[in-house]
């Protein structure tokens, strides 16, 4: 339903059908006018098309922008007039209505055009874009094939650069020697002179016949050292079967030799130690002479292959000097910057096997014990290094080791380490071999294949680096004479409390734990139910350990671990043995578990208390001349009193005294337990 004031529209009608009602018959209007009508108005769309497409190519983007905005507020600002004035209804408002209603068309109308612009112009340029896109795409495709086109090129270049066109590698005989020994059948001097490639050919073809006639004369060659190798090999089994001839001639002609005062061995030996280095053959002449003087249980024997002992002497009777040699080293060095990588690797191994070479011959020096146990020290000399070494093996009388952790105390990088202070063999005394392994790319010497490079070895050899002038050491009697019989003295002191340590260990091992005999009346209540032994990284792990001092432990110490319980307390215990026990005494880290708290060094008093009980006050245990065999079995007694009397005065309704009386569980301001023991009737705890 119209408002008022709207203007009436008429409706339009529909076109009638051409139908007559007379006889139902029909009349068809003309095909030419209509085709004509549709023509002229597919024409003039069609001419407006073209000139708004045209238009908007001319017309400026940022102007209809700003008109199209300017419309927009004019159509904002008649559709807001128009609604105030349908709303108030003042005078005249229905003509004013019409007139600002055909504004608002024509501006629609105008806004439409510019829409169309708008559309024609981003059609226009996404023609363009699409058109460009297709250009640069084509561009990157005949770019793409370029570059495949090129890597194809460079490679097939490639492969002709790495042609070998030539023979590399194979060392040919110059042309005037060529066409002078090669005949003429193979030399072809009327083709090869003027032809280089035929003369290649050639020199190749007389190259490929002078190695086949090598190669046959090289197989005789092998078929002649075979025949005398098997001769030589002969006339050695000949020899050999007259060694046990001889051994029994020696043997039936004993009393006779006695009776002159020659013996045969001694003169086999004499001669196979002429061969030696001269500090081995220092160290051989001084221990055989103390063996004789002093000690009867020391036997030394001279090990090693003889021939290669000889020709290592022929070697160092015509070799140059030290300046020669290293000039030689030198030289080894250019030729390995110059050399291929595998040729590099395999000569750089070779100098290291140069440097760290053995004398073929080695002293063995065997020391039995009392029990039957005997330590074996086997003596060699490191060439190029001019450095004695030592590999000793401790061998027990009875075989109580199987299974057991004791068996650490005779590794033989523990059983001489530090038998003087300082000295622990990880380090060359001679200072230039650090400079030597440092060249053939070695921070130490292996010392379990080339030994140990002790101090009193090289001193017991007439070594001394302490005194050495422009850097040369010559080894000198004087030094091997007064080194040996301290040495000799000092290795027995070890070996033996070595032994007693052992026995020790097993004893813990077996959970066997005795004490002084003054505390016999003792009775213990805590048991220990391990004892085994830990690497050195466990030990540093572990929390008891964190107060110690770097200073007081070390890794060339050996660490065990043992638990020591009661009831379903345990108290754990971490013991550092000295390679040189029991010169200097264990040291011990406690640690307490207890009702799910941790008592340590680090947080408790009272566990700094028994630790210093056990490790300031170990001399208390050594009354016994023999303490060296006991001391570690005391120390454990020891702790196992201590933690049974920490328990009882700390919690005395669960844990009641047997046999162990104190006055006064706790006293001072530290409060400190009375671990000292007093032999005083049945004994007394008191505090110190």
């Amino acid at each position: 339903m119209a408002k008022e004031g709207d203007a009436v529209v008429p409706k339009k009608r529909k076109p009638e059908s051409a139908e007559t009602s007379n006889g139902g018959s029909e009349v068809k209007q003309p095909k030419t006018n209509v085709d004509e009508k549709k023509s002229n108005s597919a024409g003039i769309y069609q001419r407006v098309t073209a000139f708004e497409e045209k238009e908007a190519l001319t017309r400026d983007s940022t102007t209809d922008l700003e008109q199209y905005r300017l419309l927009c507020k004019e159509f904002s600002d008649h559709i807001c007039k128009i609604s105030d004035l349908m709303t108030t209804k003042p005078d005249g408002w229905a003509e004013e209505v019409k007139e600002r209603r055909i504004e608002v068309g024509l501006l629609t109308v105008y806004m439409k055009k510019l829409n169309r612009v708008e559309k024609i112009r981003n059609k226009n340029s996404r023609e363009n874009v699409t058109k460009k896109r297709q250009q640069v795409d084509v561009s990157q495709l005949q770019l793409q094939n370029l570059m495949c086109e090129i890597q194809h090129l460079s490679r097939e270049v490639d492969k002709c650069l790495c042609f070998k066109s030539k023979p590399l590698g194979v060392d040919l005989v110059p042309v005037e020697e060529f066409f002078a020994e090669a005949p003429e059948t193979i030399s072809r001097p009327e083709t090869t002179k003027s032809d280089d490639h035929q003369l290649l050919l050639a020199r190749l073809e007389w190259e490929l016949f002078q190695r086949k006639e090598l190669s046959i004369l090289c197989s005789k060659l092998d078929e002649k050292k075979k025949s005398l190798s098997s001769q030589i090999n002969k006339k050695q089994c000949d020899l050999d079967g007259l060694a046990p001839l001889i051994k029994e001639v020696l043997t039936v002609t004993k009393p006779l030799q006695d009776k002159l005062g020659y013996t045969a061995c001694s003169a086999l030996k004499s001669d196979k130690a002429s061969f030696l280095p001269h500090c081995l053959y220092f160290l051989y002449i001084q221990a055989s002479a103390y063996r004789d003087a002093s000690d009867e249980n020391i036997a030394i024997e001279i090990n090693g292959n003889e021939d290669l002992a000889r020709e290592v002497m022929k070697q160092q009777t015509y070799s140059g000097n030290k300046e020669s040699i290293s000039s030689g080293d030198e030289s080894d060095c250019v030729e390995v910057e110059r050399a291929p990588k595998r040729e590099v690797f395999d000569k750089f191994e070779k100098k290291r096997e140069r440097l760290l070479e053995k004398h073929p011959l080695t002293v063995t020096i065997k020391l039995t014990f009392k029990d039957e146990s005997y330590l074996s020290l086997e003596f060699c000399y490191l060439l190029k290094l001019n450095i004695m070494t030592v590999m000793p093996s401790l061998n027990l009388a009875n075989s109580q080791l199987k299974g057991s952790e004791a068996g650490e105390c005779l590794q033989n990088r523990n059983v001489l380490s530090q038998l003087y202070a300082g000295d622990d063999g990880t380090e060359s005394p001679n200072v230039s071999n650090h400079y030597q392994l440092n060249e053939v790319g070695l921070a130490s010497l292996d010392t379990q294949k080339l030994g140990f490079p002790y101090v009193w070895v090289q001193k017991i050899g007439g070594l001394d680096f302490t005194s050495a002038i422009d850097g040369t050491v010559e080894p000198k009697m004087e030094t091997s004479k007064a080194s040996i019989p301290d040495v000799i003295k000092v290795i027995k002191r070890r070996v033996r409390c070595r032994i007693a340590l052992i026995k020790q260990i097993i004893s813990l091992e077996n959970k066997n734990v005795i004490g002084p005999p003054a505390m016999k009346s003792v009775k213990l209540t805590s048991s220990i139910k391990s004892w085994k032994s830990i690497s050195w990284e466990e030990f540093r792990e572990h929390p008891a350990s964190a107060h110690l001092d770097e200073a007081s432990v070390s890794p060339h110490d050996m660490v065990y671990h043992a638990l020591i319980v009661r009831g379903k307390v345990k108290l754990i215990v971490l013991t550092v043995v000295k390679c040189d026990y029991p010169m200097v005494p264990p040291i011990y880290a406690l640690q307490i578990e207890w009702n799910d708290k941790v008592l340590n060094g680090s947080n408790s008093d009272r566990v700094v208390d028994m630790e210093r009980e056990v490790n300031v006050y170990w001399k208390e245990l050594t009354e016994d001349p023999t303490w060296s065999a006991t001391l570690i079995l005391y120390q454990v007694h020891r702790l196992i009193t201590m933690f049974d009397i920490f328990l009882e005065c700390n919690d005395a309704s669960r844990f009641s005294a047997e046999k162990k009386t104190f006055l006064h569980p706790h006293k001072g301001r530290r409060r400190q337990h009375p671990y000292k023991y007093i032999q005083m009737g049945e004994g007394i705890f008191v505090q110190r």
